[in-house]
């Protein structure tokens, strides 16, 4: 675990990977920085861009334009407008859209929805939801709020904006579910318990659930979370939102960037182990 001066930052570093979505680009870039690799996917993206409740809420949307639209993800309003572009809604919606307040989650739904021609009113300080509860509650509430979920629990989102406003609508785009062959996952958690990873990275939150979900199924729930201490094995993520998740699944000793981007994280890591080298 130990890199002299010459060898690049991440040289005797065994690292375990949970992307889905980049994970070559990922796994690539851990290899530049001389990491010996093991990807175990834990999650898989369902598109419901086809689903027929997504047309009803975009139609709906359209006849009458809510006060509010909350983005929690840029890929969700990008998959939203091409969807509906398929089915030669797109211009519509975007013109329902740009007649109401957008707030955004983070830099990526705010870059989304400037490309798409929307001006975002207000976006989440630290990238988290519960900011936008917090900013929706304090300014008033709204009386008819559309909800761009990222494909994790609608229910658990909806309902604490739906304390402070009249009606909450769903905008259900996409949602997160295990990978068909969960084998690769289950050899990642066993890696994790077994001592044969150094760090693991995240760069959803969903990953974290699930990769203790798949560590519970084997039995091991105790034992990941144990191992994944932060001198064990270093839990690495990609930003704020993600290490909410993974320090209340228990997670500790985290790694985590100033800025919640794919290279910073990496980066983050690799002075981790510069440190650690010479200290």
């Amino acid at each position: 675990m130990t890199a002299s001066p010459t060898e690049p930052p991440l040289a005797g570093w065994r690292v375990g990977v949970t992307a889905d979505r980049r994970a070559d680009q990922q796994v690539d870039a851990l290899r530049r920085r001389g990491a010996d690799v093991v990807h175990g996917c834990t999650m898989r993206t369902l598109d419901l861009s086809d689903d027929a409740r997504l047309l009803e809420v975009s139609r709906a949307l359209i006849d009458q334009p809510p006060d509010t639209l909350v983005l929690q993800t840029g890929m969700g309003l990008t998959m939203w407008l091409d969807a509906m572009d398929g089915f030669g809604l797109g211009d519509r919606v975007r013109e329902a859209l740009g007649s109401c307040e957008v707030l955004a989650r983070g830099p990526k739904a705010v870059s989304a929805a400037r490309r798409a021609g929307l001006e975002v009113a207000w976006s989440a300080p630290d990238e988290l939801f519960a900011q936008i509860v917090d900013h929706v509650a304090a300014t008033g509430g709204r009386d008819r709020l559309f909800l761009q979920v990222d494909g994790t629990d609608e229910e658990a989102l909806a309902a604490p904006l739906a304390d402070t406003c009249g009606e909450v609508v769903v905008v259900p785009i996409y949602r997160w579910a295990l990978p068909v062959d969960v084998g690769p996952a289950e050899a990642l958690v066993d890696a994790v318990c077994d001592g044969g990873l150094d760090a693991v990275t995240f760069t959803t939150r969903q990953a974290a659930v699930h990769l203790v979900q798949v560590a519970e199924a084997r039995g091991r729930r105790d034992d990941l979370l144990a191992a994944m201490d932060g001198v064990r094995v270093v839990p690495v993520s990609v930003g704020p939102v993600c290490s909410e998740a993974m320090r209340s699944l228990g997670m500790t000793g985290l790694v985590e960037p100033e800025r919640a981007r794919l290279v910073p994280m990496l980066d983050a890591l690799a002075d981790l182990a510069v440190a650690r080298s010479t200290s």
